[in-house]
């Protein structure tokens, strides 16, 4: 496989693809990594799902952590989502401009994402103004504009009632474009409970939405097995 450094949207990223991608209609994979890492190291996620069928897509997040590492938004604050608004625009720029730049069509790219990824993956994905090929969130909160303490996770029926922006219009949005979302979440996530898992999917399969959702014997990370079901996925959506 081929590596390509560039930078899109203000955001540096790598792409991953297979030595013979120039001229191929290959869709798309772009994948944002979570709080305290960068796109550095997702590269090997591509050789673990497909050295031959995608284009993979791994930006860096704008804002800096100490130790050269990275974050979506800033978590110090109890209204996380006003930070995530902000970078939604970063991504959905940077998602726009890939589509540009690889002459790729949407119906031909998935979104996905890591932790803070994931939920910048539901922030964008399921707002984009045209239907992506599906969303891949894994071990993630899907936000809404009500308050959240990760240290005391509230139940996700009384979190996501608490709304006060446009959940309800995406959740709707998501349910008539089909959009297919796949969930993965680790039982023992000690970092984002597995309830927020658990949540989001009964929330967008209630609304209407296609969703797969898997649950692994994990902690806080990327399995292989996790992997491999994500190759699934994607082989389904975009063939």
């Amino acid at each position: 496989m081929k590596i390509n450094r560039f930078e899109a949207a203000g955001l540096k990223c790598i792409e991953v693809a297979p030595a013979n991608a120039a001229g191929r209609d290959l869709p798309m994979f772009i994948c944002l990594h979570g709080r305290g890492d960068w796109g550095e190291s997702y590269v090997g996620l591509a050789q673990a799902i497909s050295e031959t069928g995608y284009r993979y897509i791994f930006p860096t997040a704008p804002l800096a952590l100490p130790g050269a590492y990275f974050e979506w938004f800033r978590l110090d604050s109890a209204d996380i989502t006003k930070g995530a608004r902000v970078t939604r625009t970063t991504v959905s720029n940077l998602v726009k401009e890939l589509l540009e730049r690889f002459q790729t069509p949407a119906s031909r790219t998935v979104l996905g994402g890591f932790s803070q990824g994931g939920m910048m993956t539901y922030e964008v994905g399921l707002r984009y103004p045209e239907k992506l090929a599906g969303l891949v969130v894994l071990s993630a909160l899907l936000l809404a504009e009500a308050p959240f303490n990760f240290m005391n996770p509230p139940d996700p029926a009384t979190y996501y009632a608490g709304d006060k922006g446009d959940l309800k219009d995406v959740l709707a949005k998501a349910a008539a474009d089909r959009l297919p979302v796949f969930i993965g979440h680790g039982t023992y996530d000690q970092v984002v409970p597995v309830i927020a898992g658990r949540g989001a999917a009964q929330l967008l399969k209630q609304a209407g939405a296609p969703v797969e959702y898997y649950e692994f014997p994990g902690q806080h990370e990327i399995t292989m097995a996790e992997l491999h079901k994500i190759k699934g996925f994607l082989d389904q959506i975009t063939s």
